[in-house]
């Protein structure tokens, strides 16, 4: 009796990765040892199960994936693509409030790509680290949403937006409120630069702060018990830029503008 599709595709890592090479195109036997690292002895009784379920075809020497090897492996790579995610670091996901990323945006959490978690130093809590700091200067935009009060955020932004940096920044209400109690100054200056823009929001999430950037995006969530613990999510990839943009423009479509100066 035949193995079904999904033992077939994920209960062998070497049937998975020639699939995943051959969503690249067709690829000779020998392309495929040099690629995955693997005999002829150790490849051509897995080639043979995946011809055998019509995920793959010979022509020659030449393996092609079928139509429907296509369809099933473009479906697969999403799920692959979250499962590394979550895999790479799983302590830190497993008490990470996600409510706060709607549900579209969820189903392609995979683009977030390979992340860099940077874990908190007691001594240097309110300093950010050096990654972002470096990275933040040198952007041609900012886009960051803000649940969490950092004393370093006023002055930051501004220094940044008198650079003629672009800049649109959404605060919470709470956040916001605290920020014209004791930074009202910097934040009037902040919002009469022509290239800023301020907004406020109500909208109650499990994420504390979002920085979405030409070059990098950054993350920080809220754990399951509602506490930040200073942990930090950054992503270069591209793919994790463009989620992030997109991630942005949710709060920003659920927030108000802050009148200029």
């Amino acid at each position: 009796m035949k193995s079904s599709l999904v033992d077939v595709i994920l209960n062998s890592e070497k049937r998975k990765n020639v699939l995943l090479l051959l969503i690249e195109g067709q690829k000779s036997r020998e392309e495929i040892k040099t690629s995955l690292n693997v005999t002829s002895t150790a490849l051509i009784p897995q080639i043979k199960i995946l011809k055998e379920h019509g995920l793959v075809i010979q022509n020659g020497d030449y393996y092609i994936l079928t139509n429907m090897g296509e369809v099933l492996v473009e479906n697969m790579l999403p799920l692959l693509n979250v499962v590394e995610v979550f895999e790479e670091n799983s302590d830190y996901w497993q008490n990470r409030n996600l409510n706060g990323i709607p549900k579209p945006l969820l189903k392609r959490f995979g683009e977030l790509g390979n992340c860099l978690i940077i874990e908190p130093d007691l001594n240097y809590l309110f300093e950010f680290p050096k990654e972002f700091t470096e990275n933040i200067a040198k952007s041609e935009y900012i886009m960051a949403f803000n649940a969490y009060f950092h004393p370093e955020y006023p002055a930051m932004y501004s220094k940044l937006a008198e650079k003629g940096i672009d800049i649109s920044l959404i605060f919470t209400d709470s956040v916001y409120e605290r920020m014209q109690q004791d930074f009202a100054e910097e934040i009037s200056k902040f919002n009469s630069f022509e290239t800023t823009e301020l907004r406020v929001s109500n909208e109650k999430s499990g994420l504390a702060t979002l920085v979405s950037t030409d070059r990098f995006l950054f993350l920080c969530f809220f754990n399951e018990q509602g506490q930040y613990d200073h942990t930090i999510l950054m992503s270069f990839d591209s793919n994790a830029l463009e989620w992030s943009r997109e991630l942005f423009d949710y709060y920003k479509d659920k927030s108000k503008v802050v009148d200029k100066n």
